[in-house]
């Protein structure tokens, strides 16, 4: 019996096996802003603001990441990107590992933690948060052993609202066509930095790699 073997993104995979799809759709209506796989850097960029602890810039012979710290327990993240009301979207994957039934909850924001896109792996659930607050959620199956992506955005709507919309999807997965959490607030927006945020449940650090942000005017 022979046994075929392809070459993929710097890894061996056996025939049959699933390739992980490309990060994220290209949308030609979208500017980007910023972009950030930290393959050029070796350290924490200057124009990230790190918030809480002591993340750091990690190299595996593979891949080269930002990390958020494993303690203490509390959300840890950075901000990065301009300081806008509305009209932005931000993406990033994201990696944690689970420790018995423990598993870490990380997400995206925007508007500085106003809007927070969230993976809750101990309740199944994708969540949209506002000031900390869900407002909406959908059932969200996390795999550990692969990156999550995940994708957020705020755009202003007649009639002086705000659509807040979300999506994620594992690496394995190709990244759905349609926003999975889609809401609309009412109170206008401060002007605020995308971020990226991980609480660290299952004592394990959360990795944080391909940042990227579009204006969506």
């Amino acid at each position: 019996m022979h046994i075929r073997f392809f070459l993929c993104l710097g890894s061996v995979w056996l025939l049959g096996c699933v390739v992980p799809s490309p990060s994220v759709p290209v949308d030609p209506n979208a500017t980007p802003v910023l972009s950030e796989d930290f393959s050029k850097t070796s350290e924490v960029p200057r124009s990230f603001m790190v918030l809480n602890g002591e993340v750091a810039l990690v190299a595996t012979n593979r891949n080269r990441f930002l990390e958020l710290p494993a303690k203490p327990l509390a959300a840890h993240g950075v901000m990065f990107g301009p300081a806008m009301r509305d009209g932005l979207r931000v993406a990033a994957r994201f990696h944690g590992k689970k420790k018995g039934r423990q598993s870490p909850t990380f997400g995206l924001g925007l508007n500085g933690r106003r809007y927070l896109l969230r993976i809750n792996p101990a309740k199944g659930k994708l969540e949209l948060l506002r000031n900390e607050a869900t407002v909406q959620e959908v059932d969200f199956g996390w795999n550990p052993s692969q990156w999550t992506y995940m994708m957020l955005q705020v755009h202003e709507l007649p009639g002086l609202q705000w659509a807040v919309e979300g999506k994620a999807w594992n690496e394995t997965q190709k990244a759905p066509d349609e926003w999975l959490l889609t809401w609309k607030d009412a109170g206008a927006p401060l002007p605020g930095r995308p971020s990226a945020w991980g609480t660290p449940f299952s004592d394990n650090p959360i990795g944080v790699d391909d940042i990227q942000v579009w204006r969506i005017d």
